[in-house]
Formats: C-alpha cells, sequence, structure tokens
C-alpha cells in the first residue's frame, strides 16, 4: 500500500505540505483509480498490479494526526510494514529533491511522528520530497501551508513525476525495486522540467 501525507480541503490542495497528497493522486490518475470515502479517517483507492491487490490511502485527519488513519486501516488489514511506502514532504530537502529510505525516524515530522507513535515501529519504507526551508524562524508552520512560488513550480511538479515512477514501481516490486528506481533517478542528469501542471 501507498499512504499520501497531507490535509484533507481545497485550502490545502497545493501547499507544500500536501505534496505527499498529489504523488498519490497522480498514482491514481495514471492508473485510473478513484478514491472512496470508505472511513471517516481516510480515502481509498483500490487497483491490481501482477493480479495482487493494492491500496492507496489519502488521510482525512489532518497531518498531525495520520497515524489515526494508518493505524486503523492496517487494523483491518494486518500487512507487513514493509509493504507500506509513506509519501510526504521535507523542510530539509531542497526543492524537489527525492530520497527514499526503507525506514527511519520521523526526522522532524509530524505526519511521520503521529504513524510511527500509532503503529510502534519505524520499519516501514518512506519518500521524502523537499518542499525547501526558506522561512524564518517560528515561521515554520506559515511556510508548509504556502503554495509554491513560480520559480519552484516547474521542479516540484517534475518531482511529482519522478515520485510517481517510484511508487509505481513500488507497487510492481516492493521496496527493492523501487529503490532501484530511485538510484536510475539519481544518476541521470537532471532534465528539463516537465511543468505538467500538477501544481498550478
Amino acid at each position: 500500500m501507498i499512504v499520501g501525507l497531507g490535509n484533507p480541503g481545497s485550502k490545502y490542495s497545493d501547499t507544500r505540505h500536501n505534496i505527499g497528497y498529489k504523488v498519490v493522486e497522480n498514482l491514481a490518475y495514471k492508473r485510473k483509480l478513484n478514491f472512496n470515502k470508505v472511513s471517516t479517517k481516510y480515502l481509498l483507492a483500490k487497483g491490481k498490479v501482477n493480479n495482487f491487490e493494492f491500496s492507496l490511502l489519502l488521510p482525512l485527519t489532518y497531518m498531525n494526526l495520520s497515524g489515526e488513519a494508518v493505524k486503523e486501516f492496517y487494523s483491518k488489514y494486518n500487512f507487513l510494514l514493509s509493504e507500506m511506502l509513506v509519501v510526504c514532504d521535507d523542510i530539509n530537502l531542497s526543492v524537489g529533491k527525492i530520497r527514499l529510505r526503507s525506514k527511519g525516524s520521523h526526522g522532524g515530522h509530524n505526519g511521520l511522528l503521529s504513524i510511527i507513535e500509532a503503529l510502534q515501529s519505524t520499519n516501514f519504507p518512506r519518500l521524502r520530497i523537499g518542499i525547501g526551508n526558506n522561512f524564518e524562524k517560528e515561521k515554520q508552520a506559515e511556510y508548509v501551508l504556502s503554495s509554491f512560488n513560480e520559480e519552484e513550480k516547474p521542479f516540484i511538479n517534475e518531482s511529482i513525476e519522478k515520485a510517481t515512477l517510484i511508487c509505481d514501481t513500488f507497487l510492481e516490486g516492493g521496496i527493492k525495486a523501487a529503490l532501484e528506481t530511485y538510484s536510475k533517478i539519481q544518476s541521470v542528469k537532471k532534465s528539463n522540467p516537465t511543468n505538467k501542471g500538477v501544481i498550478k
């Protein structure tokens, strides 16, 4: 399964904090899947790959309580945590930079922290997308809830496409295959931004 972190509602749709939502929404679009509200805590889309069913989840609990949505889903389906990829933003990475890890700490991200506390484990893959950290002291909350500027949009849209490819590979072959795709993407010389209008 793949979880995209963010805040629900159009008010937050194009904010930096919702980049995880954007990637998973883009993946669902490419796979021609629709999200349904099957719980008060999350939206869910289901599909099949190689005759195996997979799930895409968007929490409706707001970022700081993401763990509640994931725990409810986990309690219902009881899957291996290594089979869950969490996609989120990261202020410690420059805008558009991508980082994939098979496990690790929350790194100061409240959504990841909530999931780690809810599941009592850090042993799940996470894909982080950089949103930069160009904010004044004590202005982090305002920054992550702001929109990308015009100069940043082409780079963040390109990173959404790359992250979507990594997620798609994860569905096909798990974290090992995803890490191979990630490695290839990292080694390719930076190309021109696609600017496909994911962030408007």
